[in-house]
């Protein structure tokens, strides 16, 4: 039974790498769409209030236990100002929520700094991104949940590891070299934090990979057929100029 189902896996994996000419193409742009709207539903329909709590807390009690001197402070409205589509979809989606966009935040009193856990403290970019990817690689179904789960957990396990070491970097840089809150946070998050994210999102696809949902050989697809279609084009383009 056992030889079955990992000889099923194989042929699944071994259709996904070997699809050519138009399957290929029209898996790779099918799953690609896919992705992109599920992505974007994944991370802006769901409530993450309660991830943003518990970030809140998890944070708030590792910077206690390294003794910075911070205190809870009143809530931050999340609302943003703005004409674009992005921002007036994500306004109307938070409206809809129990609480009024309004999310936790971290004080610092040491550094007179505020720190909102807003949606995009939770990850879920990351884990939104993820969870879509799962969905349309072939894999089994078991598989996928123990991907799902097990990716999931390391998400938010590292977040709360991130987002604390961000914020105790800005608060060390501004207290401790007197720098301004803008370059503090800027060399915690973005020069340190965003590296972070960056291999971070590379071992939960590692986590996915060994859980056998080859999720890289989705994203390999998708770059394989964009060379074929700038080939395409190039080849279209130099007949008609040559």
């Amino acid at each position: 039974m056992a030889n079955a189902v990992e000889q099923k896996s194989f042929l699944q994996l071994r259709n996904l790498t070997e699809l050519e000419g138009r399957k290929k193409h029209t898996f790779a742009l099918l799953s690609f769409l896919v992705v992109v709207v599920l992505t974007l539903v994944f991370y802006l329909v769901p409530d993450f209030y309660f991830l943003e709590k518990i970030t809140n807390e998890t944070v708030f009690g590792m910077l206690k236990l390294y003794q910075f001197n911070i205190e809870e402070a009143p809530l931050y409205n999340e609302i943003e100002y703005g004409n674009s589509l992005f921002i007036i979809i994500s306004n109307f989606l938070s409206g809809l929520d129990g609480h009024g966009g309004n999310t936790p935040v971290i004080k610092s009193i040491s550094a007179s700094r505020q720190f909102a856990i807003v949606r995009a403290c939770t990850g879920m970019q990351a884990g939104a991104l993820l969870m879509a990817l799962i969905i349309v690689t072939p894999a089994e179904a078991s598989k996928k949940i123990k991907a799902s789960l097990y990716s999931l957990l390391a998400l938010v396990v590292g977040n709360f590891l991130r987002i604390a070491l961000v914020i105790a970097m800005t608060i060390t840089i501004d207290v401790s070299y007197g720098s301004t809150y803008n370059a503090a946070w800027f060399w915690a998050h973005d020069v340190l934090g965003k590296p972070i994210g960056f291999f971070g999102t590379i071992f939960f696809a590692i986590i996915i990979e060994r859980q056998g949902v080859p999720i890289l050989n989705t994203v390999s697809l998708w770059i394989d057929s964009f060379i074929d279609l700038l080939k395409f084009i190039y080849s279209k383009v130099a007949s008609i100029l040559g």
